[in-house]
């Protein structure tokens, strides 16, 4: 089952690098997205991480999981419901695994504004237009709002409009 495991921003992947060694485990990734970012007027694609300070570790043994987490330097804690580890479960479980089948990794997804709608006509965006809360066209970045561990979780991906009507 896959739990979250909450770090300090900026070591997510120092710590998943060491929980990958633990026999406990059976997979473990950090979340990344592909953006394009500006730099001296052209543009790059680059990776970020999708949930800062965030990293998903799937075992059977969550208990000694947290055993062997709390010898390592910088770890903070697995997330827990009513102080007990909680898995993710249904629609959060099969995001995780849909992520961890595309290697961790958000693509940038493409469209065009048809009037005052987005159509995302190619990546991983498309058909889930409704999680998109508002555009950077500037930064080429898509805002969403989606439901995860039982909250609404703001985040953001590339999203890169090739037309508008």
């Amino acid at each position: 089952m896959w739990y979250v495991v909450w770090t300090s921003t900026g070591s997510e992947e120092k710590l998943a690098k060491k929980v990958k060694d633990m026999s406990c485990q059976n997979r473990c990734f950090v979340p990344k997205r592909i953006v394009q970012i500006r730099r001296k007027g052209d543009w790059f694609y680059t990776e970020k991480s999708m949930f800062p300070g965030y990293f998903f570790v799937d075992t059977d043994d969550v208990e000694e999981l947290s055993l062997e987490l709390r010898k390592i330097e910088g770890f903070s804690a697995i997330l827990t419901v009513n102080k007990e580890y909680s898995p993710l479960m249904g629609k959060d479980a099969q995001q995780v695994e849909e992520l961890y089948g595309n290697h961790g990794i958000f693509d940038i997804s493409k469209g065009i504004i048809e009037g005052d709608r987005i159509i995302v006509t190619s990546g991983p965006l498309m058909g889930q237009e409704g999680l998109i809360s508002r555009i950077d066209r500037h930064k080429r970045i898509a805002y969403l709002e989606f439901d995860m561990f039982d909250q609404t979780v703001k985040g953001c991906v590339g999203l890169e409009i090739v037309e508008k009507h």
